[in-house]
């Protein structure tokens, strides 16, 4: 996996609607589609779980995410708290995931996420009954891909998947992207 730490890592590959684009597989149809916790799927199939913390600091984000956190809901675009993490289960990197959270809302709302350190976000997200997902956008990275390339995967022959969906809290939004990485359960199939 990679071996330094990544810097605001943008999943370049296009986004599109769930209903529209899914893979054949049905495991793996399923471990994109799940509305649940993701970090308690994880744990379901491993003995040790782990979250860890690439990044996490106030940075800009592309143009695309822009679109998908502020603009589709006509707002102006903010500071945004990027975290990038890597969820492990027996110490095999299994999920990247990357979260966008205005600082607005951090400051106003949820101050506690901005020093999460490596507990999971999903803990406090499926605790808390405000947090309403919205539903899932999903990708598909090649295995020749910039997003590959970036997470540091050149021996893979794998196509990966991913998916992100929103989060609201009152007027709040916040994104949730994860890829699922080449040794996850969820491509137990293929």
């Amino acid at each position: 996996m990679a071996e330094n730490l990544l810097k605001n890592l943008t999943i370049n590959e296009s986004w599109h609607n769930a209903d529209d684009f899914q893979p054949t597989d049905p495991l793996l149809r399923n471990w994109l589609l799940n509305t649940g916790s993701l970090t308690e799927r994880l744990q379901a199939n491993c003995l040790r779980f782990e979250v860890e913390v690439l990044n996490q600091q106030t940075a800009e984000i592309s143009p695309d995410e822009v679109q998908y956190l502020y603009g589709q809901f006509g707002m102006v675009p903010q500071d945004t708290q990027v975290r990038e993490v890597f969820l492990k289960g027996n110490d095999e990197t299994w999920v990247f995931a990357r979260s966008l959270l205005p600082v607005n809302f951090l400051n106003d709302e949820m101050s506690g996420l901005m020093r999460l350190g490596n507990k999971p976000l999903g803990k406090i997200i499926f605790n808390d009954p405000r947090f309403q997902r919205q539903s899932f956008q999903l990708v598909k990275c090649p295995v020749s891909g910039l997003t590959q390339e970036k997470l540091g995967l050149r021996d893979n022959q794998l196509d990966l998947w991913g998916r992100r969906s929103l989060f609201s809290f009152k007027t709040y939004h916040m994104m949730v992207a994860e890829i699922f990485l080449p040794g996850s359960p969820a491509y137990a199939n293929l």
